[in-house]
């Protein structure tokens, strides 16, 4: 009898424990063991958001039909409360019109890039507003790409579903460094920091990482928030004085004691001149208030329409300087003078490759991609194909910030234009067959390709404008390309028409005046400057 009582306790003692998908969740907590429904129990001393958002737990994170009974485990945790697919239930008893602000608003829907993209590629036959990056009761779903392709209107969905839209709010972000970030209202008011490690007082959340780095309500919302996003070639990565490298694996730098530094935003950056506002401290939502941000209730196509931040809201004109005043100046936006440079992005190829072997991709995987740079390891060692399409790979013919064209914006202002579009779409099916090979796609209208040059408004000020000579006698900055436009690259630099009629390039006369220096000209620069 003792010696069968003895066997019985070894065997307990000897049996496995349990793996970690029994036993533990991917938080590495323990599951299906006691009761989960008292979160205090376990996540002691963890923050609470705010003043205004003192909530028991479970009235943010757990649906009210879980609310009261017991919980065996962590499943029924709602993560991301304020995600599209969730706040109306939990966030819409206070804050139900910023909810449906937000609903129409760019940010949300994207709107904007899609129409744009789709327009271009010949997916749709004008640039009017159809579908939404989320679910929108006035807009569609992305429509399913087709099964067979024969041109690139039958990419456009997918590029704008799998590269184009991964910043949207509603879509998880990478697990990778410079992209953490919240879903919905919290991907602007829950603060990551670029790792994603929490660094509350939460002791059995401390140091691990996807996670905010409080569970609090940052208020005000830093640059470095909304960089999360705003990383890549357009207006916010500029504000930082951020241009990133070349993708090819030998742009990168700087090596320090040879090794290379960690990558934020899956690439690397030249460090420019940033923007004065964003030396002396200024925040983006400092400028663009509530409105620009979270909409105001309409449903803009364009952020054209969406943004009313203005200089002169808080600068007026100072008339003791000369350039002010001349009256022909009154035309031209502020950034037309005083942006110290911009984006100008030539030629972007765009590849789909389908093919199972992707290794000879390894030298461009860092390209600000979270698709490509995760079929890669961290010596560039292709990982092996997955199931469904092959990732876009995108290229440049060449990359350039210091020059700057000129067009006519929809509020009829002089202003910075850049090559937004200028695509050559390649596609390789799985079996290595050559579909498309650099198609530059057709308008859906039919009225010629699908290159646009839009409008930009450089976040690069600095107090001192650029000299008259920057546009004056300047082919480039008149719309006749760099060096006329000689070349297969240079070609790129003479603008197309951008996507809408509201905008336009510059007038013949205009280009006169720039280039031929007027009269006018000729009597007001030497006496004052």
């Amino acid at each position: 009898m003792k010696i069968s009582v003895l066997l019985l306790i070894l065997l307990v003692l000897w049996q496995p424990p349990l793996s970690r998908s029994e036993d533990t969740d991917v938080q590495g907590i323990k599951k299906n063991v006691g009761d989960f429904s008292s979160c205090r129990t376990c996540h002691k001393g963890i923050e609470t958001l705010d003043e205004n958002h003192g909530f028991p737990c479970e009235q943010c994170h757990l649906l009210p039909e879980n609310r009261h009974r017991s919980l065996t485990s962590h499943d029924p945790v709602i993560r991301h409360p304020a995600a599209s697919s969730h706040a109306e239930m939990f966030c819409a008893g206070c804050h139900q019109k910023e909810i449906s602000d937000f609903r129409n608003s760019l940010h949300y829907t994207l709107a904007g890039i899609i129409s744009q993209t789709r327009y271009l590629w010949g997916a749709q036959p004008d640039p009017t507003p159809r579908y939404s990056a989320s679910a929108h009761e006035s807009l569609g779903t992305l429509p399913a790409s087709p099964r067979v392709v024969q041109s690139p209107a039958d990419l456009a969905d997918d590029l704008l579903r799998r590269k184009c839209l991964s910043c949207h709010p509603g879509a998880e972000p990478p697990r990778k460094r410079g992209f953490y970030r919240g879903l919905g209202c919290a991907a602007c008011h829950l603060l990551y920091e670029n790792d994603g490690v929490y660094r509350g007082k939460d002791r059995i959340m401390k140091g691990k990482r996807g996670y905010p780095a409080a569970h609090r309500f940052c208020r005000p919302i830093p640059v470095r928030q909304c960089l999360h996003c705003h990383n890549g070639p357009r207006v916010g990565a500029d504000y930082a004085g951020r241009f990133e490298h070349d993708y090819h694996q030998s742009y990168r730098t700087p090596i320090r004691n040879g090794v290379l530094p960690e990558r934020t935003y899956l690439t690397d950056h030249h460090r420019l001149k940033p923007d004065i506002h964003f030396e002396r401290g200024i925040l983006c939502t400092d400028c663009h208030d509530r409105g620009d941000v979270m909409g105001r209730g309409d449903m803009p196509g364009s952020q054209q329409e969406a943004v009313r931040a203005r200089c002169r809201n808080c600068h007026v004109p100072d008339k003791s300087v000369a350039a002010h005043t001349i009256t022909q100046m009154s035309q031209i936006h502020c950034v037309g003078c005083h942006s110290a440079w911009g984006f100008a992005d030539y030629g972007p190829s765009l590849l789909r490759d389908d093919r199972k072997n992707l290794s000879r991709w390894s030298l461009w995987r860092l390209q600000g991609d979270a698709d490509v740079a995760n079929r890669f390891d961290e010596q560039g060692r292709f990982l092996g194909p997955v199931p469904g399409p092959g990732p876009w790979f995108l290229a440049w013919r060449f990359r350039r910030w210091e020059y700057l064209t000129l067009g006519v914006d929809s509020k009829a202002r002089i202003v910075p234009f850049r090559p937004r579009y200028q695509y050559s779409i390649s596609f390789v099916d799985r079996n290595g067959r050559v579909v498309l090979d650099s198609v530059v796609p057709e308008r859906g209208d039919g009225s010629g390709p699908g290159w646009a040059y839009m409008p930009f408004y450089p976040h690069t000020i600095r107090r001192r404008g650029r000299n008259c000579e920057a546009c004056h006698g300047q082919t480039l900055a008149a719309g006749g390309g760099l060096w006329e436009g000689q070349g297969p690259d240079l070609v790129m630099t003479k603008p197309s028409p951008p996507v809408y009629p509201s905008m336009r390039l510059l007038s013949e006369s205009e280009k006169r005046k720039l280039l031929e220096k007027t009269e006018i000209y000729r009597q007001v620069r030497p006496p004052r400057f």
